[in-house]
């Protein structure tokens, strides 16, 4: 949480359920990131008119999501992200300006790095939540 915070975080929810009661009208954007299909619904569901779904994770090549049809009519949207959907020949300078001018935090993200012999530790620690952000060091 301390992390999520450092990087703009003000509500921590444990489910979609709070949302309505901080904003009643539903979120301008909804980021689904795990790749669960009933989140990708969850997450057009929690959007506000004029919203945008934005689908980060990545679910099964077959797996299919559904969607109520009549939310559409509301000029929500739906958009698939892969690697933030950055222009490398465009967007590696424009991260490397905003790096050194303090305004992209890359180094507060890293909260643990491994030797690359640690692959194994550093993989389990990913998964069981220990770190934010683990470096393997080459």
């Amino acid at each position: 949480e301390a992390v999520a915070r450092q990087f703009g975080a003000t509500h921590f929810l444990t489910s979609a359920d709070g949302v309505r009661g901080i904003l009643p009208d539903g979120s301008d954007h909804a980021f689904e990131c795990v790749g669960r299909t009933e989140l990708i619904r969850q997450a057009i569901d929690l959007l506000d008119r004029h919203g945008q779904a934005i689908l980060l994770g990545v679910p099964a090549a077959s797996a299919e999501a559904s969607f109520l049809v009549s939310s559409m009519y509301l000029d929500k949207s739906i958009l698939g992200c892969r690697y933030g959907s950055s222009r490398p020949q465009r967007d590696i300078a424009l991260y490397a300006d905003l790096y050194r001018e303090g305004r992209l935090l890359l180094d507060e993200l890293v909260t643990e790095a491994y030797p690359v012999e640690d692959f194994a530790k550093a993989a389990d620690d990913a998964h069981h939540g220990r770190v934010a952000r683990g470096v393997l060091v080459f």
